[in-house]
């Protein structure tokens, strides 16, 4: 049997540049704060393209790591930890809904297919294996590697705007639909 030699696909999603102004966002903070970071990109983005606001970044920061890193006892975020911030930030806009899901590697690939695709919080774990362990990424593009496998590309608090993470190292993800 003739074996098959496979190219990766191209990228699909949203174009990087779009996410080079985050690369300076870099979280800095011990222990890290990620959840807070990618939120606050989420709300930045979204605010950047429907409205052309720019929102102020250490005021998002400042405004969203109480509902997001502190609400709960446990260390750590998780998907609701997410979801739940974002939900009560932006309660009063009515444009704005936050949507969850525990699957990205579909939720990721029909939302950035879709007519109009937005940046999705992605989480990684070390369960699965994730060489960030357990760690929030704003996933922005997606393709299939060489060997098949789906990929995304990703903005990371720690400095990089094009990280490409195996989607097989992810779970839970949260977004925000909205209109423009």
């Amino acid at each position: 049997m003739k074996e098959v030699q496979r190219q990766a696909t191209l990228w699909k999603g949203l174009p990087p540049k779009r996410f080079k102004k985050y690369e300076k966002w870099i979280n800095r903070i011990k222990p890290g704060i990620c959840g807070t970071y990618v939120s606050a990109v989420l709300l930045h983005d979204a605010f950047l393209h429907s409205y052309r606001v720019s929102l102020d970044q250490q005021k998002l920061l400042k405004g969203l790591k109480p509902m997001i890193e502190d609400r709960f006892v446990y260390r750590g975020t998780f998907v609701w930890d997410l979801w739940l911030g974002l939900s009560y930030a932006s309660k009063d806009i009515a444009e704005i809904k936050v949507k969850m899901n525990l699957l990205p590697e579909l939720t990721v690939v029909r939302l950035l297919d879709s007519p109009d695709p937005k940046p999705i919080a992605v989480g990684t774990t070390k369960l699965l294996g994730s060489k960030y362990k357990n760690h929030w990424l704003v996933v922005y593009a997606y393709r299939y590697n060489k060997e098949g496998k789906l990929e995304f590309k990703a903005y990371d608090n720690h400095g990089r705007y094009q990280a490409i993470v195996p989607a097989s190292k992810t779970i839970g993800c949260v977004w925000l639909e909205y209109t423009q």
